[in-house]
């Protein structure tokens, strides 16, 4: 399988590049979309994330505008905040692609 990586800037047309891709069959793996479900549905990026941003957090729940103005406003919070999900983005996508590899039946 041939593996390519859609980039560019917010607004450059990646989502309709990848709507395309998906019209034509090509299997898509939306890291930003994978990014938000960690944020709410994985164990370990929770308990990171709230390590790092308690004040996000509002009865045990991840209130994800307020982690956006936390960590959008301020560079050193990003990185930590990406350091926290890339990792775990990459794996899913590993898996993801492992699954696509697979012959089909």
């Amino acid at each position: 399988m041939l593996t390519v990586g859609l980039t560019g800037g917010i607004g450059s047309g990646k989502s309709t590049v990848a709507k395309v891709f998906e019209t034509l069959g090509v299997p898509v793996f939306n890291s930003d979309i994978e990014a938000k479900k960690l944020l709410f549905s994985n164990k370990k990026v929770i308990r990171l994330v709230k390590a790092e941003f308690p004040v996000a957090f509002e009865n045990n729940q991840l209130n994800k505008p307020k982690l956006a103005q936390l960590v959008f406003n301020n560079p050193k919070a990003l990185e930590t905040l990406n350091q926290i999900i890339h990792p775990e983005v990459k794996k899913a996508f590993q898996q993801w692609a492992k699954k696509k590899k697979q012959p089909r039946l």
